[in-house]
């Protein structure tokens, strides 16, 4: 008796327990880890980016490697219980973007896309300016000059596919009769694409396509006949004799032809032509810009004005009025909130090159992150708690240098602050620290680049997609230096500034200095001190 009630009092708790446990809902969350490609080794890639921020990764592969059959060597994941829903390793079709989900604890879509840019150009004798290739439509247009025969034309140049693996059909050599279009098959890699060429008389023999005038230089750009002497003539407005840009200072491509004359006076009016043979344009006339230079670029002006825990690179009772507002900024409003030991951006009176005193620019370590010294154009706008600080980059400006020079001096040490870097980077922790300094010159909204008309760009140090980029489609120019080594005491540092178009102009410049160039990321070493003095734009 016992045991059978033994039994129906065990059956009872049983079911209660069964009943009770449904009712239990498992609310407990997942961990939240996100899976990221680091680094992907590809043959025949000239360049692999890799972008945390878009999960995507941009393969650019070299001209003679098939993107039908491109072998992927190996894959690194930051985590490595990270799962793929394909294998990414191995040989693969790379023409048309790939996705792949890569999961840990939640599943995330990741991009592979892959560009193959090939050079291409096609020329004949007798052309008038430079050639038009129309990739997407495989078609190429040349013009040739009047006088030309239609059926007797000269090729001289063609290339429409990868180099030293394409064959065509017709061959070079076998086209000449272009009074209608011509289709030429170029083979590689057993496939087939067939070209239209294209060739048109004109009666334009030279002519100026384009004046673009700087502060010191001018870019000129024009069309004439390509076996013809072809150059260009200025001078300044009122002077008799003209000065010839010709020879090696010409740049040719085909019938077209451009230069960059130097050693203008801003703010003056020339005259210029071009020229091809005995064939002269008419006579065009323009006039250079001014010159600027960056305010307070020796750093001999500062101030308590912002606050009296640190100092700012300006000061209201200053006699020079573009010193009585702020240009330059720096981190000592976010880097002194727990203290005014902790400024990392001061004038040193002791270590100068230039005038009375210098920018010392020093990386510590405060309370709990690592801040690098830094000084940059525009303004700080707040920190966000203990996780970062949001800035504002840029100042108006609307001239085109060519060099930004400054004197420089930099100790570093091995890297003892490491929270991440860029994708890509080789960076780790114990490798030596590096400065960077680095101007940028472009159009950029600040609607579009979160930060005011004054200073449109704008940084947020916890988002990563807000970090700046200079390949962005709103910088003209952009030139850096990167010290990866203390110097033996200062040093004379001329920065080239390379831009993407003559005719664009800049409406904002940004100039950024700090002594950890990975500051960004909060990583790099409490040891390292960057120097700046004597800054100046060179035109």
């Amino acid at each position: 008796m016992k045991r059978i009630l033994s039994c129906i009092l065990f059956a009872i708790y049983t079911a209660f327990t069964v009943l009770l446990t449904g009712c239990i809902e498992n609310d407990v969350p997942l961990p939240v880890i996100e899976p990221r490609i680091t680094a992907m080794d590809v043959e025949g890639a000239l360049d692999v980016m890799i972008d945390s921020q878009t999960r995507s990764v941009k393969i650019t592969l070299d001209e003679t490697t098939d993107i039908r059959s491109v072998n992927i060597r190996s894959i690194t994941f930051e985590h490595s219980q990270t799962q793929a829903s394909w294998n990414i390793t191995g040989v693969h079709d790379l023409s048309e973007k790939l996705s792949v989900t890569l999961s840990i604890y939640q599943d995330y879509v990741w991009s592979i896309i892959t560009e193959q840019p090939i050079a291409r150009y096609f020329t004949v004798a007798g052309q008038v300016g430079g050639s038009e290739i129309d990739t997407a439509n495989r078609r190429a247009m040349v013009y040739v000059n009047a006088n030309v025969r239609m059926d007797e034309v000269t090729v001289t140049s063609l290339k429409l596919g990868p180099k030293e693996i394409s064959t065509y059909s017709p061959t070079i050599e076998q086209l000449r009769d272009f009074t209608d279009k011509v289709q030429v098959d170029v083979m590689v890699h057993g496939r087939r694409e067939t070209w239209t060429l294209f060739a048109e008389q004109t009666e334009t023999i030279v002519e100026m396509i384009s004046v673009d005038a700087w502060s010191a230089v001018v870019w000129l750009k024009a069309i004439g006949i390509a076996e013809f002497d072809n150059g260009f003539k200025y001078r300044r407005k009122g002077d008799s004799d003209w000065i010839d840009v010709h020879g090696a200072a010409v740049t040719v491509d085909g019938g077209g032809f451009s230069a960059c004359v130097e050693g203008l006076t801003p703010l003056t009016e020339y005259e210029c032509c071009a020229y091809s043979g005995e064939n002269q344009t008419e006579i065009h006339a323009f006039t250079t810009e001014s010159v600027y230079q960056i305010p307070n670029s020796g750093f001999e002006i500062f101030s308590n004005t912002e606050s009296t825990k640190y100092y700012s690179f300006y000061n209201p009772a200053s006699s020079v009025v573009e010193n009585q507002t702020k240009w330059w900024c720096s981190g000592n409003k976010g880097s002194t909130t727990v203290g005014t030991s902790y400024t990392i951006t001061n004038p040193d009176q002791q270590d100068k090159m230039e005038g009375n005193y210098s920018v010392k620019l020093e990386s510590k370590y405060v309370i709990i992150k690592f801040a690098a010294g830094n000084i940059f154009s525009g303004e700080f706008v707040r920190v966000i708690g203990t996780s970062g600080g949001v800035v504002n980059f840029g100042r108006p400006f609307t001239l085109r240098p060519r060099k930004l020079s400054l004197w420089l001096k930099y100790q570093n040490g091995p890297i003892d602050r490491f929270n991440g870097a860029p994708d890509n980077g080789s960076v780790k922790e114990g490798d030596m620290d590096r400065c960077q300094v680095f101007v940028a010159l472009g159009d950029w909204d600040y609607r579009t680049y979160g930060g005011t008309p004054e200073s449109p760009v704008q940084v947020n140090t916890t988002d990563r997609s807000t970090f700046f980029k200079s390949d962005s489609e709103a910088v003209i120019g952009y030139g850096a230096y990167v010290g990866d080594k203390a110097t033996d005491g200062w040093i004379k540092v001329e920065i080239p500034i390379e831009y993407v178009s003559v005719s664009r102009k800049p409406t904002h410049i940004i100039v950024s200095c700090a002594a950890s160039m990975y500051g960004d990321y909060f990583t790099g070493s409490t040891s390292s001190i960057l120097w700046i003095d004597g800054m100046e734009l060179v035109y």
